[in-house]
């Protein structure tokens, strides 16, 4: 009886007639199987590599976010820009407070208060306001003013304009207080700046003074 073709092929080496269902050539010995049959563990291996790389591609891939929120130009115009250095008359807010430099002058001293030889005081006159809902603390030990050198110092040790000097003390919401701060300078130096740190977390605000 003839044997159904279907159930022959013939041999990847030899061309011999064989059955579909063996593994090997009778004649030649020639292996029937694919790459993928005789290397199971191996296809395994680099089906799992190809479902991982689409599954990692898949999350890169960018999503419309529907709910983000659009900013218009009018929004971006109200946005508040931090200047690098203030002028005179010009308020800055840092945290809870305002700091405004509304005055500043040169001084001599008087007879029992002078200072070095080629220097000079120079007078600022702040305004201090609290603008929150809680008290704060002031202190004119928050200021600094650094000259055309580089150098940064403190308030001067003096009696010039000593009853307006701005004291350490607590502010009330909502309430402001005016006061000078003295610091002794080289004489005709037009680059100084004062510099004010409201708090460990605030950064340094500046003020040009000339």
């Amino acid at each position: 009886m003839r044997k159904e073709t279907s159930k022959l092929t013939n041999c990847n080496a030899c061309q011999k007639e064989i059955s579909k269902s063996v593994k090997k050539c009778p004649s030649c010995g020639h292996d029937q199987r694919n790459f993928l049959t005789r290397h199971k563990i191996l296809t395994v291996v680099l089906v799992a590599i190809v479902i991982i790389g689409s599954t990692g591609n898949s999350k890169m891939t960018p999503v419309a976010n529907t709910n983000a929120s659009v900013v218009t130009s009018s929004q971006v115009e109200k946005a508040t820009v931090q200047k690098a250095i203030y002028g005179i008359n010009e308020t800055v807010k840092s945290n809870h407070t305002t700091v405004t430099v509304t005055n500043v002058k040169k001084a001599n001293g008087g007879d029992y208060d002078k200072p070095k030889s080629g220097m000079e005081f120079v007078v600022v006159t702040v305004l201090i306001k609290n603008i929150g809902t809680g008290e704060i603390i002031y202190n004119p030990f928050n200021f600094k003013m650094q000259n055309s050198k580089g150098e940064t110092t403190d308030e001067a040790i003096t009696s010039i304009d000593s009853d307006t000097q701005l004291p350490s003390s607590s502010l009330a919401s909502m309430r402001e207080i005016t006061g000078t701060l003295v610091f002794e300078q080289p004489i005709h130096d037009t680059d100084l700046v004062l510099i004010y740190r409201g708090s460990l977390l605030s950064n340094n605000i500046q003020f040009k003074l000339n």
